[in-house]
């Protein structure tokens, strides 16, 4: 059960790690805007991010904390719901 959980976080932590240092360079380097993986994936890509680091970190809390097995998973749900929430109050403004 801990790998139902622990797999999208690290690959959530992966990407996110990709996400900052691909920013970071469409940022300083001149002629790599393309890079930037807001133009690129725009709000999906965050929301996708956003929802697997959120799973993971929920999901992985309560099962550790000891609650039933199907409580987790629910958990996992409202911490991804969770985050992509954050994501849109905090993240870059729309374009749009």
């Amino acid at each position: 059960m801990t790998a139902l959980y622990g797999v999208p976080l690290l690959i959530g932590f992966l990407f996110m790690v990709g996400w900052i240092s691909a920013t970071a360079v469409a940022a300083t380097v001149a002629g790599w805007e393309n890079v930037d993986p807001e133009h690129r994936f725009g709000r999906t890509g965050r929301f996708v991010l956003a929802g697997m680091i959120g799973f993971g970190m929920a999901g992985m809390s309560t099962l550790y904390a000891g609650w039933p097995e199907a409580l987790t998973v629910v958990a996992g749900i409202v911490g991804s719901v969770g985050l992509i929430g954050v994501s849109i109050w905090l993240g870059p403004e729309s374009e749009g």
